[in-house]
């Protein structure tokens, strides 16, 4: 007597198709986590090399300020060194690579098109005309949720100030500037202390307190 074949019913084949749909959502899921958390991690490096090379071109474009004077008053008071909360202006060389020389460095903030601020520096060349604008101003790091500047040195009395939302005497240098920057993200930056070297009367150590 033969025996008959038995194949799988309706039912089974419908549980192997659910069970392999099931499969699938699961690994598709799993890939697409990974995929953000690639995404995340790539867009985190390069938010973190932003932030660096902005405080690189920062710290060392501070560290050389020169009290050269590019501005006069009503008064003819020499104007070497203007600084606010949220811009400078001060004179400094520029790196050999991008042709060097004493150039007034202008760091401020300006609006894009998404709706937040950018951190700008432009450059100005002195000749016997007076300033003139040198390229085009380069965003040094896109998408700020805030960024604060303070001013550290001595009053007119050689006595240390505190730190300072505005320097006052902008006929000679600051000590330091202290840069307190949020980049757009969750990353959390200390603030930047920066002392001037051509800048005398205080300690790295007293300035940084």
């Amino acid at each position: 007597m033969k025996s008959r074949l038995r194949g799988f019913t309706l039912l089974e084949v419908l549980v192997a198709l659910s069970l392999l749909g099931l499969l699938m959502v699961l690994i598709a899921s799993a890939l697409t986590a990974s995929n953000r958390t690639q995404e995340l991690g790539e867009r985190y490096s390069t938010r973190l090399d932003e932030v660096r090379s902005a405080q690189d071109f920062l710290r060392s474009a501070a560290q050389q300020a020169y009290p050269a004077v590019f501005r006069r008053d009503a008064n003819n008071t020499a104007k070497v060194f203007d600084g606010e909360a949220q811009q400078m202006r001060f004179v400094a060389p520029l790196p050999a690579r991008l042709a060097g020389g004493l150039q007034l460095h202008v760091f401020s903030l300006v609006d894009n098109r998404h709706g937040s601020k950018d951190l700008q520096v432009a450059f100005f060349q002195f000749d016997s005309q007076g300033l003139h604008a040198w390229g085009e101003p380069q965003i040094l790091l896109p998408d700020l949720d805030n960024w604060q500047l303070s001013y550290r040195g001595l009053d007119p009395r050689s006595q240390p100030t505190d730190w300072l939302p505005r320097w006052p005497w902008p006929e000679r240098l600051p000590l330091a500037i202290r840069v307190q920057l949020q980049a757009h993200g969750p990353i959390p930056w200390p603030p930047l202390v920066v002392v001037i070297r051509l800048s005398l009367g205080l300690d790295e150590a007293q300035v940084s307190r």
